[in-house]
């Protein structure tokens, strides 16, 4: 079997992650998983939560004193070891019992896997049925541009980390995206792994409105990265047709799903408002697209 390195960033996720490290200890490979645990910058205890599972599992914890992000903690903890498998997870999912075997089998044949995803077992009913559908984000979804994977469901052969130079720190809230497609435009195939991920689903009108405005926020420069491949940039004209169906679909408000929906039409709305205000500095393209995509 392939060294492998489950690399988990933590942001104050110390209530959360013994979750995720508990359903490693279930993994038949336990023992030899190299577990890197990124801090970016948390104010809570996730050394004395460690110290519960050090002796199950092989952890590094690596310490970022000022907050970067997800994409830039992936980076580092990618980095803090030599595995031959990467496999990215989020601090406050949980992973099922052949979650590594099946992700180290489906990378024998592609350089870039997405797990299944899971909605069920860590989110009730209510959660679920008042979450908008557009939310719960399908596996490889390639209504966007090319079928991405998400940040906590991704996990890659560590030459294909190495080839497209990683995650893209300037891209915070949705550099998972960035790093599907660029593996794509560099020739290479998203693959199934047969396994799930469950996924916990941010709850409450606060979070859901943060949580839009975060990802907005990455959605300008996003689509000016890849332009050149045919991804429209978002304009001002289109940014003020958004505002205008928020506006006509207030109406939503009367149910809880549309409340919801609404919440996060309005957070997306202002953080795609504040990206296009700011003028931030724009990725470099991305590379070439290959003639057979």
């Amino acid at each position: 079997m392939s060294s492998v390195c489950v690399v988990i960033p933590c942001l104050n996720a110390a209530h959360l992650v013994g979750r995720q490290l508990a359903a490693l200890t279930r993994q038949p490979s336990a023992r030899e998983l190299k577990v890197v645990l990124v801090d970016d910058g948390s104010q809570d205890h996730l050394t004395d939560v460690v110290r519960r599972y050090e002796h199950h599992l092989d952890i590094l914890v690596v310490r970022q004193h000022r907050r970067r992000g997800t994409g830039a903690g992936r980076n580092a903890g990618a980095r803090a070891g030599t595995s031959d498998v990467l496999l990215f997870l989020d601090a406050d999912d949980e992973v099922a019992d052949d979650y590594v075997e099946a992700m180290t089998k489906a990378l024998e044949s592609s350089a870039i896997v997405s797990a299944g995803i899971d909605y069920r077992l860590l989110n009730p009913a209510r959660v679920i049925r008042r979450t908008p559908p557009d939310q719960l984000c399908p596996v490889l979804d390639d209504g966007f541009f090319l079928p991405f994977a998400l940040g906590g469901l991704v996990g890659m052969t560590r030459g294909l980390f190495e080839e497209i130079g990683g995650f893209d720190e300037s891209l915070p809230a949705l550099a998972d995206l960035d790093i599907s497609w660029r593996a794509q435009l560099a020739g290479h195939s998203i693959g199934l792994a047969d396994t799930v991920v469950s996924v916990g689903l941010h709850d409450g009108h606060r979070s859901r409105l943060r949580r839009a405005r975060f990802q907005a926020r990455d959605i300008v420069p996003l689509r000016a990265k890849y332009a050149p491949h045919g991804l429209p940039a978002v304009t001002w004209r289109a940014h003020a047709s958004g505002w205008l169906r928020l506006v006509t679909g207030a109406g939503r408000a009367t149910r809880p799903a549309g409340r919801s929906c609404l919440v996060w039409d309005l957070g997306w709305q202002t953080g795609e408002l504040g990206s296009l205000i700011s003028h931030r500095p724009l990725p470099r393209p991305a590379t070439a697209r290959p003639e057979n995509s």
